[in-house]
């Protein structure tokens, strides 16, 4: 038997926009970090022993709500750093140093931030940032000595809500991924100091989200799109080409998607995970090439809208799940008997 299980729930004064989880301490465990609707950043270590699960660590005041967030290492210091597009229309990197969060170098857009996504594009050492704005532009940017540096401009002809990650065998950089309403989600390359189009796939639908991940161990990233806010397709590289696996149609509006191998199953098999506005969070796994539903879980009897992010925030070698809805955070094991 699988099964979710809410293990913690704290309740904050603001409603939270974002949360990520990542090791700012480099002591095998991640640190819950959330974004505020007043436009804070705060960093919290858990602990389930304790009766005040989360404590605060340090946290950032008076920023402009956020719009869009990716967490990377982007100055090459060997420290995830935050970059963070707000609704001023300006990105910004948010370093931790010395247990405090500060701002180290901002960037004004010129139109709203869409997505954000830090990723390697270059193979080396520290990773670029692309972001893509409301007015269908797509820019690269590297880092360097004390600002974000332009490396390539890329117009669209639609806006882009979601940017990932492709990462494919033998490749020592990463290209990426992105959807629009036109049907399709894109593969992109950085080369030559500029973005170009490497692939494009079918979906059948307007694509506001997506996620990629190795779920069949094959050393390349499976693609999961959400088209028209219910369809979820999963798609493979064969021979290459993106090729569909499945596709099941969710029972609710999905809002958020997560890949990977978070837990071990038997037999072994990869993991999605995913948030539907409802609050309800679905464990899915491929099974012969079919998706097959797990497990599910409700947190919150009255939800419109829910994020996710998996991680291990305790310790022990394990994921948990941190789901924010409105302004609750909810810690969640995954059980397998």
């Amino acid at each position: 038997m699988t099964m979710f299980d809410v293990v913690s729930k704290v309740t904050f004064k603001e409603v939270i926009t974002s949360v990520e989880l990542v090791d700012l301490k480099g002591m095998g465990k991640s640190n819950v970090v959330v974004t505020t609707l007043n436009g804070d950043v705060k960093v919290y270590e858990f602990d389930r022993a304790e009766k005040t699960p989360l404590a605060e660590q340090c946290s950032l005041a008076d920023m402009p709500p956020l719009a869009a967030i990716a967490i990377g290492d982007v100055t090459g210091d060997g420290v995830a750093d935050f970059v963070m597009g707000g609704l001023d229309n300006t990105l910004r990197v948010v370093v931790y140093l010395d247990d405090k969060l500060s701002v180290k170098a901002s960037t004004p857009l010129g139109s709203l931030p869409t997505s954000v996504s830090v990723l390697n594009i270059l193979g080396n050492e520290s990773a670029e940032v692309v972001v893509a704005t409301s007015d269908g532009s797509m820019r690269c940017y590297g880092w360097y000595d004390v600002a974000l540096d332009k490396l390539a401009h890329k117009v669209l002809e639609r806006p882009v809500f979601s940017i990932q990650p492709l990462r494919t065998k033998g490749l020592p950089y990463n290209r990426f991924i992105f959807g629009d309403d036109s049907g399709f989600f894109y593969i992109y390359q950085y080369a030559d100091d500029r973005l170009h189009e490497r692939a494009r796939t079918s979906v059948g639908g307007d694509v506001e989200l997506l996620s990629s991940g190795d779920i069949t161990n094959d050393g390349n990233d499976e693609v999961l799109t959400v088209s028209d806010a219910k369809t979820l397709t999963l798609f493979g590289l064969v021979k290459g080409t993106m090729e569909r696996i499945d596709s099941i149609k969710a029972p609710n509006t999905v809002t958020g998607i997560k890949m990977g191998r978070f837990w071990d199953l038997e037999p072994m098999r990869g993991q999605m995970v995913i948030s539907h506005a409802n609050s309800n969070i679905a464990l899915l796994t491929l099974v012969e090439k079919r998706i097959n539903l797990e497990t599910t879980l409700r947190t919150s009897k009255k939800a419109t809208e829910s994020i996710l992010a998996i991680g291990d925030i305790d310790g022990n070698k394990r994921c948990e799940i941190v789901q924010a809805v409105g302004n609750s955070l909810y810690v969640i094991d995954f059980i397998a008997e």
